[in-house]
């Protein structure tokens, strides 16, 4: 039967080669498909644009700094980076799963609820900073009084709350909870903040900086312990290096125990595979480490809080593996199989073209 029907298929290949219309319609068709597969290499190889919109933070804080300085040193390379507004996480993550978004700042994952979510980079820590107003020197002098955490639905307000009660410092309990926002504490006057401020940042902080010097607030330590409890597992022991905030007087003195937890990038999955390495490039290169003072750690990049990688993750990680290695010499070596089976192809099919005998009639 197989016999049967190769025979079939070589008379009608010898037809259609002796009938000069037919095999010039063909001829034409395959160099016009092979003429729209080079165009499409040639389009897919040519410089884009991207516009991407990342979920922003209040203005005044670190975060919407490094977002800033992002924005401008991804800019010259393709990529127009919109920083839009956003609420609360939980709304900020629908967003994104949605597609409204196409980038965050988070801690926490929901790989669950949030399907649509990929991780693309992990960044530096952040870590909690307990500021309290003299006379106060230690956590337990903090009861019944008054501590502002972060707004209520955002992910260190929750951390802050679990991290205190990990102290023995319980809210509505222990201490009246005030939800004041970054801004706000910049602007309001002295007499009237709050006794205590917990604030979750990067090393140094401008905000920090700025309660420390306009009204006096000197910064507590919080121990946590080096191996999280299940539900505090988001956290890390973290330090506050002494004198991150100033050498005359010393602040701190010492170096200060606290939790601290990884931030992440993430986006969206349709993000084109070449916007995320342009924007790992960017993150993990010279120019952003030296204009933010920050420790851009490559090797913590697939370090994910529990989402899937993003594409172009994986590539670039590989950038800089070495051009000879078993691997890259298997995949030379089929691809020269293949190049030449491809070439052999096209020389048939040269002939058929041209009217020349390549099978033989039974």
């Amino acid at each position: 039967m197989a016999n049967e029907l190769e025979a079939l298929a070589r008379r009608h290949l010898v037809r259609l080669q002796r009938h000069t219309p037919t095999r010039q319609l063909l001829a034409m068709l395959c160099l016009a498909g092979l003429l729209i597969l080079g165009g499409y290499f040639l389009y897919q190889s040519l410089p884009r644009q991207y516009t991407l919109r990342i979920a922003g933070s209040e203005v005044v804080s670190n975060r919407h700094y490094l977002m800033h300085i992002l924005q401008e040193e991804v800019l010259p390379a393709g990529v127009r980076l919109h920083i839009a507004s956003a609420s609360d996480t939980n709304d900020t993550m629908a967003r994104l799963s949605r597609g409204e978004l196409d980038l965050a700042l988070m801690q926490d994952a929901d790989a669950e609820r949030y399907p649509n979510i990929r991780h693309i980079a992990t960044l530096p820590t952040e870590v909690l900073h307990v500021l309290a107003r003299p006379p106060i020197k230690q956590l337990s002098e903090l009861r019944n009084r008054q501590i502002n955490l972060e707004p209520r639905g955002s992910e260190w307000r929750e951390h802050a709350v679990q991290a205190l009660e990990f102290a023995g410092l319980h809210s509505g309990r222990d201490y009246l909870e005030a939800n004041l926002d970054e801004e706000a504490l910049m602007v309001l006057p002295g007499n009237v903040l709050p006794d205590a401020v917990v604030i979750a940042s990067f090393i140094p902080s401008a905000l920090v900086e700025f309660l420390i010097r306009e009204h006096g607030y000197t910064l507590l330590e919080l121990p946590f312990p080096a191996s999280a409890p299940h539900h505090l597992d988001w956290g890390q022991a973290s330090q506050i290096p002494a004198f991150a905030y100033g050498a005359e007087p010393a602040t701190p003195p010492r170096n200060l125990l606290t939790v601290g937890s990884s931030l992440h990038l993430v986006g969206h999955d349709h993000i084109d595979a070449r916007a995320t390495r342009i924007l790992l490039h960017t993150l993990y290169g010279p120019a952003l480490t030296a204009r933010l003072h920050l420790p851009f750690e490559e090797k913590r990049l697939t370090d994910s809080a529990g989402y899937p990688l993003a594409a172009g993750v994986e590539d670039f990680i590989k950038r800089n593996h070495p051009l000879i290695s078993k691997e890259n010499y298997d995949k030379f070596k089929s691809l020269g199989g293949m190049l030449f089976s491809l070439a052999s192809a096209l020389l048939v099919a040269l002939k058929w073209f041209r009217g020349e005998p390549v099978i033989e009639e039974e």
